[in-house]
């Protein structure tokens, strides 16, 4: 069924179109969700250095997917869909990218820091963008 907004309709990119999908909440882990995860997780002092690996990694693939971004919005049917292609080509690089500070982090948390992250009210709060 293909309605308004389906494949390369009015809203196929929802509300931020092709310059939503650049934007830095768009970009995974942005800044913001670093912050808000050092908020609810509290890293303790021996857990510093893997999130600061982690803080790293994520401005480092945060520019990653800045830099894939084109700087002229594609006109062509043609042209979306290859921008779209590289944008999925990059982001899928940023999450290569952050998947081992991630799960090396991960590692170091307590059960209870853990339950924090994986509890599905909170998914959320850091995946929201990336489901």
């Amino acid at each position: 069924m293909m309605g308004s907004g389906m494949m390369m309709g009015p809203g196929f990119m929802g509300r931020g179109g092709f310059v939503g999908m650049c934007s830095p909440a768009a970009a995974g882990f942005s800044g913001w969700r670093i912050a808000r995860l050092e908020q609810v997780i509290k890293p303790t002092d021996t857990q510093r250095a893997k999130f600061d690996e982690l803080k790293a990694t994520s401005d480092k693939a945060s520019e990653a997917l800045r830099l894939a971004c084109p700087t002229d919005v594609p006109t062509t049917a043609v042209g979306r869909m290859e921008f779209i292609e590289k944008r999925m080509e990059a982001m899928l690089q940023s999450i290569k990218t952050m998947r081992p500070a991630f799960e090396a982090f991960y590692a170091t948390l307590s059960d209870e820091q853990k339950s924090r992250l994986d509890t599905p009210s909170d998914r959320g709060r850091f995946w929201r963008h990336l489901w």
